[in-house]
């Protein structure tokens, strides 16, 4: 879509007069009023060995047994045993809590109201909910100004992706509706406002919880119970790694976020369980080549699954350069949340020649970040691959040998291929080591024997 149309169409769409729908409170309130009074409920939290008990402000609070023995004693059961009977009234309570009020999984679930629920063929308690933004029919200069600034310039507006990524994911966490969602990646120059998109409208509009999901994405971790409470999982430039086992690793987990309706709950000292969270992925991250090197190979297989836009460093909307002036923007921009949903809700259609069966809007690269991603400096690339191919384990040691042996051993592995189209002249492996013994001395050392040249190559440390 061209700026000047779009343009046009949003200065219209937040000008229109007019009340919201008659039953939009009503359906977007819907979850939260049907959470029923929980009185003195008591459940048995299997995996935990612990109770959830209903605090006084229509939540939940986990317990240990003794805990709740005082909390059974203060609703009147006895500890003394009748006459005739095995166990006293309290712990009778507590062995019907444990054969008839168990639970496989107690927690925030992410996309899910607060309450019991049949999750992947077992009841589950889900024990916080997000929290929704309720529309108002309303103008949003500020948040309109900061995505102008963002996606509007340029030769190629992108807002269209940004609009149809927003909507379809907020539509279907008010919904309850399991859908798949893009990736969307970010890259763009310093503080241009990434960050800011992610954390104060992103995070809001899907319910104001946020998780990071790098550790676990990359590899370097097989937990991921604290993913599970939140809707918007989030990876910003200081959690980056360009390790091409974690890019793999990224890459593999992408597919698994954004296709498959169900995942793998594995809490540290737990037993993994299946359930079904409402997830959305943002990467945010700078535009230089070592930045990008974040992001997995963009193959047929993964290509579909990423949204990848170009930021662009403009003026701010409102002043920013003392504290007082950011804490104002940041509260501006929370004031026009309601009127943004509204507008994604209500106004904004995605044209048709965006539209995707799989996701509701089509994927979209910046062909400028394409470029770079496929221009990336020659040594970092070899570094990957050194990494990928040297070192795939944490066991393996030092490399040490020539540039001819360890080019004859890159080309000898899976990554032959790769190695193939970086090495395309007679000395690029030592005119690569070279470079890279510069960049990265505590990584790559030369030395000279009877028999040439000789490099040492160490592994990234894990």
């Amino acid at each position: 879509m061209k700026n000047a149309e779009l343009d046009t169409f949003l200065e219209e769409a937040t000008g229109l007069p007019g009340a919201i729908e008659a039953n939009e409170q009503s359906r977007t309130q819907a979850p939260a009023d049907a959470i029923r009074s929980t009185g003195g409920e008591v459940y048995y939290d299997v995996g935990k060995k612990s109770y959830w008990i209903a605090n006084s402000r229509n939540g939940w609070i986990e317990v240990t047994e003794t805990a709740l023995r005082r909390h059974l004693k203060g609703f009147g059961y006895s500890v003394k045993v009748p006459e005739g009977a095995l166990l006293s009234p309290l712990d009778e309570r507590l062995v019907q809590i444990q054969t008839h009020f168990d639970v496989a999984f107690a927690g925030p679930l992410a996309g899910h109201f607060k309450g019991i629920m049949e999750c992947c063929g077992g009841r589950i308690l889900v024990t916080d909910s997000p929290r929704l933004i309720e529309p108002t029919h309303a103008n949003w200069p500020t948040i309109g100004g900061l995505l102008s600034n963002l996606f509007g310039n340029g030769d190629f507006d992108q807002r269209p992706y940004v609009f149809g990524w927003l909507k379809v994911a907020v539509q279907a966490l008010r919904e309850g509706i399991s859908r798949p969602g893009q990736v969307l990646a970010m890259a763009g120059p310093r503080e241009c406002g990434k960050s800011l998109l992610q954390n104060h409208i992103i995070t809001p509009l899907l319910g104001g919880r946020t998780a990071k999901p790098f550790r676990y994405m990359s590899g370097n971790t097989d937990f991921n119970g604290e993913l599970f409470g939140a809707e918007h999982l989030t990876i910003e430039d200081e959690s980056s790694s360009t390790d091409i086992r974690s890019r793999r690793h990224l890459g593999a987990r992408i597919k698994d976020f954004t296709v498959n309706e169900t995942q793998s709950h594995h809490a540290k000292n737990r037993q993994a369980i299946t359930l079904r969270p409402f997830w959305r992925v943002s990467i945010s991250l700078n535009d230089e080549p070592e930045n990008l090197l974040i992001l997995p190979p963009l193959d047929e297989s993964l290509a579909d699954k990423i949204m990848l836009l170009k930021a662009q460093k403009r003026p701010m909307p409102m002043p920013t350069q003392t504290l007082a002036e950011r804490e104002r923007f940041k509260a501006t921009i929370a004031s026009e949340l309601p009127a943004f949903v509204h507008f994604l809700l209500h106004q904004y259609e995605i044209p048709e020649e965006l539209k995707s069966d799989r996701f509701g809007v089509a994927h979209y690269h910046h062909p400028e970040l394409v470029e770079a991603l496929d221009d990336l400096s020659p040594q970092l690339r070899l570094l990957a691959l050194l990494d990928g191919v040297l070192f795939n384990t944490s066991a393996a040691g030092a490399w040490e040998g020539t540039a001819d042996r360890l080019e004859r051993e890159l080309r000898d592995s899976p990554s032959g291929h790769e190695v193939g189209r970086l090495l395309t002249f007679n000395t690029a492996c030592g005119v690569y080591l070279s470079r890279l013994r510069r960049r990265f001395p505590e990584r790559v050392e030369q030395s000279r024997g009877s028999q040439g040249r000789r490099w040492i190559i160490k592994p990234p440390e894990f």
